[in-house]
């Protein structure tokens, strides 16, 4: 299998990371919300995604069954 340097980088970081926090997600999540605020303290802007429009994903929310081989 080949290897990707940039996402070994990656990924190394992130456990560099979370060992840092102890992999407490309640403390990744705490110091991801301090480093936003520094970031917006120093005039950065921070924007989120729109949300996500809702799918008919379920069969159950189907008025009806689909007909075999669709």
């Amino acid at each position: 299998m080949k290897t990707n340097e940039i996402l070994e980088e990656i990924y190394a970081g992130r456990e560099q990371h979370a060992r840092e926090c102890g992999y407490d997600v309640d403390v990744i999540f705490a110091r991801m919300n301090e480093h936003l605020k520094e970031l917006k303290a120093q005039g950065w802007k921070v924007v989120s995604p729109p949300p996500r429009q809702p799918q008919e994903t379920a069969y159950a929310l189907r008025d009806h069954p689909r007909k075999k081989g669709k």
